[in-house]
Parts: structure tokens; C-alpha cells; sequence
């Protein structure tokens, strides 16, 4: 498939299908969503805050890439940042900037691609993306467009699936018996990361701790860490377990890492 027919492939399921709406059945842009969205999203990932860091940029300019329903971006920018959201999808940008409105706090939003950010060079403090850039054709691409609008001593923050976790080893066999168990096709190892999004979803990349580290080519790493996300279907000691075991073996791979000066 050509790269420009699987991006626009990404867009019209991503523009369906706005991560988050699927944890709950409220009307999309409702304040009730927007509250029910962000319960679940901080519920499943406590360790938000830990590893993102919402208050660490406060009067700083800050670019969300992927901002979805503006849930992060959200956070950052009532802790004082001067923020900026993008996403591939009209419908994303339609339903955060929405929030933003409703809640009367300032922010910017534009439709655009990863690969090709609008921006001129040096144009923003940090730059965060959260489970977005295994869901473009060219990762690397993506990066690179980062650094350039980075300004000198800027900082990404950037989370990426990460390939050897709990998630994938544990996951990829009980995902298997289970399409067994409902008459589907089997897919390959690569292709789990692409139907745990949804059957439909086109694209989906898991990477290591040393593909991240190439992706952030031309950048200092400051911190790589990885963490796992609560199950509420799990008792309380799996929990504990697959969360301790997330410091190495975590699905969420974050990576900050800094622009020389």
C-alpha cells in the first residue's frame, strides 16, 4: 500500500474512532464525556503525571502532536502552559478545541500531519506526542520534523509502544486463543500492535528501547522509561505485579530527551 493511501487511511479511522470515546457511550462533546474521558484515562494510567510531568512548563510554548480529544493537552495548560494542539483528524480538533471553549482556557488547534508539521523552525519549548507516532507511516520522518521546530534546549516527551513488554508477551497468546475462540484470522506478531487499537485500525508499531533511542537521533536522552497501564478486569495483586513489572517491561515506553543548545 502506497504511504499517502495508508495515511489517509489513518485519518478516517483515527476521525471514527477518537481515542478515548470507546470507554464510554456518553454523547461525544458533552461535559459528562469530556469528565468521563478523563476519569478513565487517569484511572488506567496513574502514572501520568510521574511520567509526563503537566506542571513542568509553566509560561512555556508547548505543541501537542496527536492531541485527540484534548485531554493531556488539557491538563498542561491549566497548569500554565501556552499550548498548541494538532491533529491528523478534523473530528479531534473539532471535540478539543470544544473542551478548551467549555472550560474557558486559552489554546490553539490545527488539523495536520506528523510527517509535515506547519510550523517554522524553533518555534516551541516542548514538543509531546503520546501514543501517536506508531500510527504514521514514517516514524522517523515525524522525529525529525520535531527537532527542527524544537527550539535550541527544547524538549520532546514522546511515548511509542514498547515491543518487549508484559503486554506483548503475555498478550499476543491470549489474543491469539481468544480469536481462535471467535472464529477470526490469526495475525502475525507485528500485527498485534495494530488490531489492539481495533480490528479496523491500519497501523499500529511497537518499538525497543534502542529503535526509540535511533528515532531521537540528534537529541540528548534524558529519561527512558516504561510503564504499564491498570486493568480494572484484573484483581488487585495482578495489578500489582504487571505495575511493578512495568518499570522494565512496560507498554508505554516514554522518552524525554533535549535539543542541544
Amino acid at each position: 500500500m502506497k504511504e499517502a493511501q495508508l495515511k489517509s487511511r489513518v485519518q478516517e479511522y483515527w476521525n471514527e474512532h477518537p481515542c478515548g470515546t470507546q470507554f464510554t457511550d456518553l454523547e461525544w462533546g458533552s461535559a459528562e464525556f469530556f469528565r468521563a474521558v478523563e476519569q478513565d484515562r487517569y484511572q488506567r494510567q496513574p502514572f501520568m503525571e510521574a511520567a509526563v510531568g503537566f506542571a513542568r512548563y509553566p509560561a512555556r510554548k508547548l505543541l501537542e502532536i496527536g492531541c485527540g480529544l484534548g485531554t493531556d493537552l488539557f491538563q498542561f495548560a491549566r497548569q500554565g502552559a501556552r499550548v498548541v494542539g494538532l491533529d491528523l483528524t478534523v473530528r479531534g480538533v473539532s471535540l478539543a478545541r470544544r473542551r478548551f471553549r467549555m472550560e474557558d482556557v486559552p489554546g490553539e488547534f490545527l488539523t495536520g500531519d506528523a510527517e509535515n508539521l506547519p510550523f517554522a523552525d524553533g518555534q516551541f519549548d516542548v514538543v509531546y506526542s503520546f501514543g501517536v507516532l506508531h500510527h504514521t507511516p514514517d516514524t522517523g520522518k515525524a522525529f525529525r520534523e520535531i527537532h527542527r521546530i524544537l527550539k535550541p534546549g527544547g524538549e520532546a516527551v514522546v511515548m511509542l509502544y514498547h515491543s518487549h513488554s508484559t503486554h506483548y508477551y503475555l498478550g499476543y497468546p491470549l489474543a491469539m486463543l481468544s480469536r481462535v475462540r471467535r472464529g477470526k484470522r490469526l495475525v502475525g506478531r507485528s500485527e498485534y500492535f495494530r488490531v489492539y487499537d481495533g480490528e479496523g485500525n491500519p497501523l499500529g508499531k511497537a518499538y525497543t528501547r534502542g529503535e526509540v533511542r535511533n528515532l531521537f537521533r540528534g537529541f540528548e536522552i534524558l529519561e527512558q522509561r516504561s510503564y504499564d497501564t491498570y486493568r480494572p478486569r484484573l484483581p488487585a495483586t495482578a495489578n500489582r505485579i504487571l505495575l511493578g513489572l512495568g518499570r522494565r517491561f512496560g507498554f508505554y515506553l516514554v522518552t524525554r530527551a533535549r535539543k542541544p543548545a
